[in-house]
């Protein structure tokens, strides 16, 4: 029984450390494994195997500028350009006619360089609206974007995006508010952050310039007063003008109107007494 065991555990062993064993079971690797890389930069990739000689080895993708830059008898570093959105990446080796792949998802962002903030109207007054509104152009990928406005260091309003889209795209928010008589003088701003931490450790900040709001509250003070009882003495005077004007002229009407009927009479009183 003994000598049967030990017979078993040889030819398993035996197996094991044959080459095609051993090619069967290798594997391919990628470095790194969660790339990220900036739109319009390049990549480096590192594909391995553990197969002591395989037979050939490469990588595969779409729209992408690809050159070896290294290799060994297991290994080969790929140079890769010309990234504009997110792309799969396939390595693979051939070992004893056996071909195995791996593949790695590479995102590509571009961070917010520029961000503006627009303040309309400029002065408003106390009761009415205004509308602060941000942009920040050619921003990838949205879903990590977090745009915040600020009332001096006061969060006002912070909104994350939700997209399918991996191509690069302008990023918009716009919030409505109510001016108040504290509000005036106060500085508006933008702060926008692009979070790729789920991804890599890199975190990019960028704010606007700052905004000042001015609030105008009417005020009845004496010389606006004085105007308007001047303007209401004007208008006053213009209609009693106009109504003097039409009765004088309905009463001269009538006179001349009573003097022709009197002549009239008289001409035919004349005519029959003769």
């Amino acid at each position: 029984m003994l000598l049967f065991s030990t017979c078993v555990l040889m030819v398993f062993l035996t197996l094991l450390s044959s080459p095609v064993a051993g090619e069967e079971l290798f594997e391919v690797r990628m470095r790194p494994e969660r790339p990220v890389v900036e739109a319009g930069k390049d990549l480096w990739i590192n594909c391995s195997t553990n197969c002591t000689n395989p037979h050939k080895g490469g990588i595969e993708t779409r729209n992408i500028n690809v050159t070896v830059q290294k290799e060994g008898t297991h290994w080969k570093v790929f140079h890769l350009s010309n990234f504009s959105q997110n792309t799969n990446i396939f390595c693979y080796f051939i070992c004893s006619n056996i071909q195995k792949k791996k593949s790695v998802n590479v995102i590509v962002y571009r961070p917010p360089e520029q961000v503006t903030l627009s303040l309309q109207p400029a002065w408003v007054i106390v009761g009415k609206n205004f509308t602060l509104t941000c942009h920040v152009p050619n921003v990838v990928p949205l879903e990590n974007l977090t745009l915040t406005l600020l009332q001096g260091t006061e969060k006002l309003y912070r909104q994350t995006f939700v997209t399918v889209s991996t191509a690069l795209q302008d990023a918009w928010l716009a919030l409505n508010i109510t001016a108040r008589r504290e509000d005036n003088k106060s500085n508006f701003s933008c702060h926008a952050e692009l979070d790729l931490r789920p991804y890599s450790e890199q975190l990019f900040f960028a704010s606007s310039e700052p905004r000042m709001l001015e609030i105008f509250e009417p005020s009845w003070n004496n010389q606006m007063l004085v105007t308007i009882i001047i303007t209401i003495l004007l208008l006053l005077v213009f209609v009693i003008s106009v109504c003097l004007c039409f009765a004088y002229g309905q009463h001269w009407r009538q006179h001349r109107t009573g003097g022709y009927g009197v002549l009239a009479a008289w001409r035919n009183y004349r005519i029959r007494c003769s």
